[in-house]
């Protein structure tokens, strides 16, 4: 099959599932087995294809992940969200969207296919599939979502339904996430100071005034390069309170 994004999706004319990928350069139709799980799904391209048109109620974008370095996909702020958090887990260490469409074996009854959201690479090496659904909308999934969990069982992938984040948890990952990119990233100087100055828990704000005088480092570029290293856990606090300048902070 070409390389190009799918039109439409092949008729599964088989009793056994099918799984498509578009993966170094060519869609692949292959029978879910564990030699799916040999496959680089971490770098497959979206399967099919990312529509918008005026008044589309979801809202779409692309979300610039610190871990592979380049925009991902996302259809919905749910989905976003996930990217947001996805990007934040030091386990994960590729991402891909939209990347297999599951066929269904024929006469499955009431589903064709399904197209999971996300494809993530861990850290140990092990894959993990995920769909993204509003907690309202997860009843309605269920059997989508339980013949997708078989389908990972059987390839040896993790399998997840993301439902997103606690609301404290959720605004401290958005106020981190802006502080991301490299131009936060802190000098030699200022990161060394940052380490001896937060090497025992201190408060955020008393441990950026401390780096700051004994660097001469303004308070406010040493506090983006704090909250960037919170970014990155190189160092750590409560994310389940409300992130403050009175929040604890540690190496």
């Amino acid at each position: 099959m070409s390389d190009k994004m799918l039109q439409s999706l092949p008729k599964n004319l088989t009793d056994s599932t099918r799984i498509l990928h578009r993966v170094d350069g060519t869609v692949r139709n292959d029978p879910v087995s564990a030699d799916v799980a040999l496959l680089p799904t971490e770098r497959a391209l979206p399967i099919r294809r990312f529509f918008s048109w005026p008044g589309k109620r979801n809202y779409d974008g692309s979300w610039w992940s610190s871990t592979v370095r380049a925009h991902v996909l996302f259809e919905s702020l749910l989905e976003r969200e996930y990217l947001m958090a996805a990007d934040f887990d030091p386990r994960v260490v590729g991402i891909a969207a939209q990347p297999v469409a599951l066929l269904w074996p024929r006469g499955t009854r009431g589903h064709k296919h399904h197209f999971p959201d996300y494809f993530v690479r861990l850290q140990n090496g092990d894959g993990r599939l995920v769909d993204v659904r509003h907690p309202k909308h997860v009843a309605k999934g269920a059997a989508q979502f339980s013949m997708t969990r078989d389908v990972c069982r059987e390839i040896g992938w993790d399998y997840e339904v993301f439902t997103g984040l606690t609301a404290t948890y959720l605004a401290n990952l958005r106020w981190l996430a802006g502080y991301r990119t490299d131009r936060c990233v802190p000098s030699d100087v200022t990161a060394a100071a940052i380490g001896e100055h937060f090497a025992s828990p201190v408060s955020m704000g008393l441990g950026v005034y401390r780096a700051s005088s004994s660097t001469g480092v303004p308070k406010d570029t040493v506090l983006a390069n704090v909250l960037h290293l919170l970014w990155y856990r190189q160092l750590s606090t409560n994310l389940e309170a409300p992130l403050s300048m009175d929040s604890e902070v540690s190496v």
